[in-house]
């Protein structure tokens, strides 16, 4: 799939619709009308077919006994990289000498997390099918009926099987879906970006704060290009095929998740991109995906302990190197929950951090922080999608020896 044409085309086009443009009244007009339907179009199919493949990739797993490895694989993936880019994060803001320059904010701004009391809703309500509807900002409760259902789908008895059966052809139905969908998210994007582009915070590129930009993107460029490659690489024991075709191959996927501000919206796309060009068995990124998208917040967990630690630095407040220790597993731990408050997942973890270290989370909101926001998001969200790409493959080399690459094929 030529994703990697036409999503950053789309993105070249919004930018230039927008400098041309983005004076022009009803040009901004139609962005604020068109670009919420955007969203939603983009994430209108992305529930059933999770379920769907969810349910059928079980079903297999447990036919052929590797359900408990790629569970693990994506437990593994989403832990250790969670630690490890979160300790980037703080290594890379250590060797930064940049500061970051905010105004002052008169106001606190009003930011509504996620309410973990609720959270037991997610697992189990009183009527199976009330699942599916209980909300749009997780995977997690259709994950939890699509197991219920996939175990009870294992083909091994004669009656179940034709049931098996059709639950494959309705997978590869949605496999289908996903890729017509990945075709019309280069469009949806194209409305996306633009809009991002016209609320993109000139904050960032001022003289006080461009050398920081340039820190926070060479984070960036370091995870996704260094680290998470080379991590891949000693997980398949470098068997597992050239890394940065992988990252080829899904850059729409990456640049969907980044520029919408939402990992479920780039979670289609990658669907289809993973199986048409990493070559990932249908049974493994039916489930390592969801998951990844719950577990795999490393990104964010990056961002959150570069900019605090920058943010607090910048403030005349310098940091033992056990505070920042500190900082850096905090963000690893509370990036587990910061899924839940989709669009806001730095500052979640920001906030979080910052009242277990130093029992003032919220006043971060009242350092202008959130002005910043949707560049912060970009970058973490990015990162966030490699790591559910490299994670879905790694665990797809491991249930399917037959599917490596030797190294000499690789180079």
């Amino acid at each position: 799939m030529k994703t990697w044409i036409t999503y950053p085309a789309a993105i070249i086009f919004g930018l230039a619709a927008t400098l041309l443009l983005k004076d022009w009244q009803p040009y901004t007009d139609f962005l604020n009308a068109i670009v919420p339907f955007a969203h939603q179009l983009g994430l209108f199919v992305l529930f059933p077919i999770v379920f769907t493949l969810f349910t059928a990739a079980t079903a297999s797993l447990r036919r052929y006994k590797d359900t408990i490895i790629v569970f693990s694989s994506a437990f593994f993936w989403g832990l250790i990289t969670a630690l490890l880019l979160s300790f980037l994060g703080m290594g890379l803001a250590i060797a930064s000498p940049f500061v970051l320059d905010l105004p002052p904010s008169t106001s606190q701004p009003e930011v509504n997390f996620f309410q973990f009391s609720t959270l037991s809703n997610f697992f189990i309500t009183t009527n199976a099918f009330n699942q599916f509807t209980v909300t749009s900002i997780s995977l997690l409760p259709i994950l939890i009926v699509a197991m219920v259902f996939g175990i009870s789908l294992r083909p091994d008895r004669e009656a179940i099987r034709p049931a098996y059966v059709v639950v494959n052809s309705f997978a590869e139905a949605m496999m289908r879906l996903a890729r017509i969908f990945s075709v019309i998210g280069a469009a949806l994007l194209l409305v996306i970006s633009a809009k991002w582009f016209i609320d993109f915070p000139g904050l960032l590129v001022s003289k006080e704060n461009i050398l920081f930009s340039v820190a926070l993107l060479a984070t960036v460029v370091i995870a996704i290009f260094l680290l998470l490659p080379l991590l891949f690489g000693v997980a398949t024991l470098f068997k597992g095929g050239n890394p940065y075709k992988i990252l080829f191959g899904t850059m729409g996927a990456l640049l969907a998740s980044g520029f919408s501000g939402s990992l479920l919206f780039g979670t289609t796309p990658l669907i289809a991109l993973t199986q048409h060009n990493c070559g990932v068995r249908k049974r493994v990124s039916g489930i390592s995906i969801p998951l990844l998208t719950i577990l795999g917040r490393g990104g964010s967990a990056m961002v959150a302990s570069f900019t605090i630690i920058t943010l607090i630095e910048s403030m005349g407040n310098p940091l033992s190197l056990q505070s920042m220790v500190a900082i850096a597993l905090f963000s690893a731990l509370f990036s587990f929950g910061a899924s839940f408050s989709p669009g806001l997942e730095v500052i979640f973890i920001m906030v979080f951090v910052m009242g277990g270290i130093q029992g003032e989370g919220t006043s971060i909101l009242s350092s202008g922080i959130v002005v910043l926001l949707p560049c912060l998001q970009m970058a973490a969200l990015i990162t966030d999608s490699a790591i559910n790409a490299f994670g879905t493959t790694f665990g797809s080399r491991i249930v399917s020896p037959d599917d490596r690459v030797p190294i000499e094929e690789m180079m």
